[in-house]
């Protein structure tokens, strides 16, 4: 009978599947939790086992085989967990160690205040340029920007021309203002 079970889950017959899962599954979990102590972690574990076993369609010899492979799939899969979940500690400590760091501060700082003022000198411009900027900035291409704005592609291009123009003029002195600002928080 226990061959016959096992000869119908290689060849992918349900019940048998069935079978073999009703009586192993709550001991696989159990099993699986002495290592996960997480309850439900540990019945996921136990299922995708189960899913590889149904996937795979392993010919066992016996129920011995049988247990066995279930065993030590559920062992290495919790074993991969547990070493996921202390390489992700490790890199949500390196993380938090680097964001309490000075440089953190100083390099988010730096960001955020140029993005300021860039939005600030883009907010400048005259409403046409700064459409055209925008839509120019999400990607669209010239010909796309026309259509949308209903002008021609020779006024997108002059507007682009134009906003590129007065944002290198008025954000030269960023590069002046990020210099200033180490000098001054590095003394």
């Amino acid at each position: 009978m226990e061959s016959e079970i096992l000869l119908k889950l290689s060849k992918g017959d349900k019940i048998a599947f069935k079978l073999i899962f009703d009586t192993y599954y709550k001991s696989l979990s159990l099993f699986i939790q002495k290592f996960i102590l997480n309850a439900e972690q540990s019945e996921d574990i136990a299922q995708e086992v189960f899913i590889k076993i149904w996937e795979k369609r392993i010919l066992f010899a016996n129920s011995c085989a049988l247990k066995a492979y279930l065993y030590q799939a559920a062992k290495n899969r919790a074993l991969n967990v547990i070493e996921h979940e202390a390489v992700k500690k490790r890199y949500q400590d390196r993380i938090l160690h680097v964001e309490k760091t000075e440089d953190f501060f100083y390099q988010h700082f730096i960001e955020q205040e140029t993005n300021r003022l860039i939005l600030q000198t883009v907010d400048k411009l005259p409403p046409r340029a700064k459409e055209v900027l925008y839509l120019n900035l999400e990607g669209h291409k010239n010909q796309e920007i026309a259509d949308q704005l209903q002008i021609s592609i020779n006024t997108v291009k002059t507007h682009k021309a134009s906003a590129y123009k007065f944002l290198k003029e008025n954000l030269k002195d960023i590069s002046l203002l990020i210099i200033a600002f180490f000098i001054h928080f590095n003394n």
